[in-house]
């Protein structure tokens, strides 16, 4: 039987309805692009969330942990992927256990009352007897013990064209014979997380407040966003340091207006891992109050407000700090460096 042209028009009407109906059903239930699962294996010793784009692993969030057998004194991001899945951060290495991929702490905490907390390093309980022969009587890692705990005690996150996690965290002293310690410092604390074809990028806002009255942030080089890269392309293994100022493999502290040791916008560090050239950027945000930085070639970087000024806050007028870091398949132009530290500029703190 012949159709007419009534009819050809309502079938052809029917199967479209039929066709948008199918590509509306296939949109909502498509899965997003970034993945979150919350990962607490063992009896929730611990805890992660391992994050994806696409099924294509990215990065972990790793949750601090006072048990032996997961002892984690900071949370951070490890590993630390580009979109084609290299990594290039480290964590515990040989040197400096207390490097911990991306992570963020402060070595010398000064509560209202005058006593010095660490929440940087992993120093064990004082021993008073013991000898420090590679430290001066002053500064004996055996005395200054022990480093605090960065307690996550809520977690939320958003997955889809990006990850955003918040996080509200406790800064406690860590106690002998008991669980829970005294709480110095609270934060908020927002990573969000995006990709590009070539770029990984982590964006870093923390605002601290004390527990009691003010706190300072004394001077320090232990401090504050810092990233510890792949021991396969720092400086000592063969890969490169660079920085805004066109130095190569720099060195030290570098927090001057003007000069050798002038602060710099941003600090690359890029290598080999296999036949492939890779690299993770560091760049403070312009709108803290100073941004200061400490390098050194086995692998480490830092930016911080407060390595070589102290920094004192209240509830009233927090501590705020924020950090871009960025992975990336193959170099980095410099031109592609300031794009990106004038973009994460525009970014409002918390």
């Amino acid at each position: 039987m012949s159709l007419s042209r009534r009819d050809l028009i309502k079938t052809a009407a029917a199967s479209t309805a039929i066709a948008t109906s199918t590509k509306l059903t296939a949109t909502e239930t498509a899965p997003p692009k970034f993945a979150v699962e919350d990962q607490t294996p063992f009896r929730r010793q611990t805890r992660r969330l391992k994050i994806t784009n696409h099924g294509r692993y990215v990065t972990s969030f790793i949750f601090s942990v006072d048990y032996p057998t997961h002892f984690r004194l900071k949370p951070e991001f490890y590993p630390v992927l580009t979109p084609k899945g290299f990594p290039v951060t480290d964590s515990h290495q040989y040197c400096f256990i207390h490097h911990q991929s991306i992570m963020c702490g402060h070595g010398r905490v000064r509560a209202e009352d005058g006593r010095v907390f660490d929440f940087y390093r992993k120093l064990n309980f004082r021993e008073e007897d013991r000898s420090d022969k590679w430290h001066t009587k002053e500064r004996n890692l055996y005395h200054l013990g022990p480093s605090g705990i960065q307690e996550i005690t809520d977690a939320k996150w958003q997955a889809g064209e990006n990850v955003t996690i918040d996080l509200q965290l406790d800064w406690r002293t860590r106690e002998q014979n008991t669980a829970k310690g005294e709480v110095i410092l609270k934060e908020h604390r927002r990573y969000e997380i995006s990709q590009t074809d070539q770029l990984t990028i982590i964006d870093h806002f923390s605002s601290l407040v004390p527990a009691k009255g003010t706190a300072v942030l004394e001077a320090d080089r232990h401090s504050f966003c810092g990233v510890r890269v792949n021991d396969l392309i720092d400086p000592d293994d063969g890969g490169t340091i660079r920085d805004s100022e066109g130095r190569i493999n720099p060195s030290g502290n570098y927090w001057d207006a003007t000069g050798e040791r002038k602060a710099p916008r941003w600090l690359d560090c890029a290598g080999k891992v296999g036949d492939a050239t890779v690299g993770i950027a560091l760049m403070g945000h312009p709108g803290n109050v100073r941004n200061q930085y400490y390098l050194q070639d086995w692998g480490l970087m830092e930016v911080s407000p407060v390595l070589g000024e102290d920094a004192e806050f209240s509830s009233e007028s927090p501590f705020q700090c924020a950090a871009r870091y960025v992975a990336h398949d193959g170099e980095l132009a410099a031109a592609s460096l300031n794009g990106l530290h004038a973009d994460f500029g525009e970014r409002k703190q918390l």
